[in-house]
């Protein structure tokens, strides 16, 4: 919604046809310069997870990575592409369940103490390993995100993962998930 609380639309496939928008056509929000010079945790992927995430692509093989990359595979590759280290989660095709990884670094000075809660997107069920962790300063821990279907709609619904730090930082992952089949 804008500041008038009135829905925010977006241009539909016809022209001149506006929808309610999704985070699609809006983003995960603004940007806060001055948070994010002091963000507490960091969701950084690194050029191999690039190349990782086009070997695990089904429709690519390792020579058209190395063709490509000039990298070869290494083995085993990702084991989804929804494993990808970027700070949201986006599934295309959620059949029953998937678990997934993420990597947070602590950027800031000090220890803290962080608390994983979640927004689930409609139709799904999201859980996060651990559900707290403490993290000093330039240490990374991964998180197991796991995503069940519990109700099948072939729609994309939105969510989000939401890491409560002890000294007040704040980090959002948005999910959008499109849950297909329970099994």
């Amino acid at each position: 919604h804008d500041e008038r609380k009135v829905p925010i639309m977006s241009e539909d496939f016809e022209i001149g046809s506006l929808v309610p928008a999704t985070p699609f056509d809006c983003g995960a929000g603004f940007v806060n310069p001055a948070g994010a010079l002091d963000p507490g945790l960091v969701i950084a992927p690194e050029p191999h997870d690039y190349v990782a995430f086009l070997c695990s692509l089904p429709q690519l093989s390792p020579d058209d990575v190395r063709a490509a990359t000039g990298v070869k595979c290494q083995v085993p590759p990702l084991a989804s592409p929804a494993d990808l280290n970027v700070p949201s989660v986006t599934v295309s095709a959620l059949r029953g369940s998937l678990s997934i990884r993420r990597r947070v670094t602590n950027v800031a000075s000090d220890a803290e103490t962080y608390l994983c809660s979640t927004l689930p997107p409609a139709g799904v069920d999201v859980a996060v390993r651990p559900g707290w962790f403490e993290v000093a300063p330039g240490e990374t821990r991964e998180l197991a995100v796991e995503l069940s279907v519990t109700r099948a709609s072939g729609a994309f619904s939105f969510g989000e993962i939401v890491l409560t730090g002890s000294l007040g930082h704040l980090a959002r992952l948005p999910l959008a998930v499109r849950p297909l089949a329970t099994t």
